[in-house]
C-alpha cells in the first residue's frame, strides 16, 4: 500500500479559499495607507518649514530677537521674523520675554520676565502646526 504524497484537490481549493477571503481585508488596509500618503507628506513639509524657521529665528542675535519681542508687545501677536505675506506655507513667528524663575509668583510665564530669557514660537494656522522654544543671551 503506497501513501498519498502533497495536497488533496480539496485541502488545496480550501487553501485557495482561505488565502482569498484574508486578502481582501489586507489589500483594502494597504488601499487606506496610500490614500493617505500625499497627506503625510504635505504634514511632513509643513512640519519642517516650522522648524527650520524656528531654527533660523533661535539662532538670530539675542538683541535683535529682545528688540523684536518688544516692538510686537505681547506673545500673540506676530513679529517681524514672521514670514512675509506671500510665503506658502506663512511661519508666523511670535516672540516674548519669559519668567523662567517665577520670581512674581503668579505662575504665568509672560509677567515679571527675567532679562536674559526670549521665548519663541513659530507656528502655521492652517493647518496647525506649531513649535516653541527658549532662547537665553
Amino acid at each position: 500500500m503506497k501513501r498519498q504524497r502533497g495536497f488533496g484537490y480539496i485541502e488545496a481549493l480550501v487553501a485557495v479559499v482561505l488565502l482569498a477571503i484574508a486578502i481582501v481585508p489586507a489589500l483594502d488596509a494597504l488601499s487606506n495607507a496610500t490614500r493617505g500618503a500625499p497627506t503625510a507628506d504635505r504634514d511632513d513639509d509643513l512640519w519642517q518649514a516650522v522648524a527650520n524657521k524656528l531654527s533660523d529665528v533661535a539662532g538670530a542675535r539675542f538683541d535683535d530677537l529682545d528688540t523684536a519681542a518688544s516692538l510686537a508687545g505681547s506673545a500673540t501677536t506676530a513679529s517681524l521674523f514672521s514670514d512675509a505675506s506671500g510665503a506658502t506655507p506663512r511661519v508666523m513667528i511670535y516672540l516674548s520675554r519669559y519668567d523662567g524663575d517665577n520670581a512674581d509668583g503668579d505662575n504665568n510665564p509672560f509677567t515679571g520676565t527675567d532679562a536674559d530669557l526670549i521665548w519663541v514660537r513659530a507656528a502655521i494656522t492652517d493647518p496647525p502646526v506649531e513649535m516653541t522654544t527658549l532662547v537665553t543671551r
